[in-house]
């Protein structure tokens, strides 16, 4: 499964810091101009970086239209959608209603691509059909990715992990098939349950998985222990892009690295930089261990 050994994430673009509040308006209003962006994303190719995650957040439209206006970067940055941003689904429906939400994100499509969507998740209400309903709401999901390069699609741990505790082995299945016929990129999950959904795929015949999951030294978010995520990265065949790698930044990189490719079936490792320095010491280190793996 060939993804980028490194992704950039999006957490600081979008003001979320999992251990401090602070910290995340800080970063909030640091990133307020989409071209504080810009040059962090072209730092991070001048380095070697080819690839980015993003969530659909209300932000990212114009983020991603922003790296749409650089040539180079449109051009060659992988993209690597997180969908949904269900936050965002409750957030419009409640100010604009279902149909005024549906308008809004949809703003950007073609009138022949709006009128598809709509005419197909018309349908599927009258139906009632919930996987056509849902592959109604990836298609929206995916409008603003439109041109770019997509490798993988991850489903959000929110809808994974639901998923998971009703074992609704449909679910992921038709998202892979969904995935894998309109887009032509790898299916890949969010978790914040690696134990479980490995052992379910597994019980299920479900082909090796990309997973995004936390893995860092500290066991920070990893479900229901670090051992035990550690023995099911051992024994299950599983392709693993690391999240979370400095417990929030209770870890330094060098010792959380050393850590995390010690490990097998670490894929890649999807890491917020905020600036050139933080990037170069950064991929300096990650570089550093990929290279010994290599040896």
């Amino acid at each position: 499964m060939n993804i980028d050994p490194i992704i950039l994430g999006h957490n600081q673009f979008i003001g979320v810091d999992h251990f401090s509040q602070d910290r995340a308006r800080d970063r909030v209003q640091l990133f307020s101009d989409n071209e504080k962006i810009l040059n962090v994303v072209r730092d991070f190719y001048e380095l070697g970086g080819t690839g980015m995650m993003l969530s659909t957040h209300p932000k990212t439209r114009s983020i991603l239209e922003t790296i749409g206006s650089d040539p180079v970067l449109s051009k060659n940055m992988n993209m690597y959608p997180l969908i949904p941003y269900a936050q965002g689904y409750v957030r419009k429906a409640n100010e604009m209603g279902i149909v005024g939400m549906l308008k809004d994100i949809l703003e950007p499509a073609s009138t022949s691509t709006k009128l598809k969507i709509l005419f197909k998740g018309g349908m599927n209400v009258f139906n009632q059909d919930f996987f056509n309903m849902l592959s109604t709401f990836i298609d929206v999901e995916m409008l603003p990715f439109n041109g770019f390069n997509v490798k993988a699609v991850f489903l959000h741990n929110i809808l994974t992990d639901l998923a998971l505790s009703m074992d609704s082995q449909k679910v992921f299945e038709f998202f892979i098939d969904h995935i894998k016929e309109n887009y032509n990129a790898v299916p890949a999950f969010g978790t914040m349950n690696f134990a479980r959904l490995v052992e379910s795929f597994d019980e299920w015949g479900i082909e090796r998985p990309l997973v995004m999951t936390s893995f860092n030294k500290a066991g920070f978010q990893m479900n229901p222990s670090r051992e035990e995520c550690e023995r099911c990265l051992r024994d299950y065949d599983v392709d693993v892009l690391a999240m979370s790698t400095l417990a929030a930044g209770y870890l330094k990189p060098k010792e959380a690295y050393e850590y995390l490719f010690s490990l097998p079936n670490i894929k890649s490792a999807v890491v917020g930089v905020s600036s050139k320095e933080h990037a170069e010491e950064t991929f300096g280190i990650i570089k550093g261990y990929l290279g010994e793996r290599k040896v």
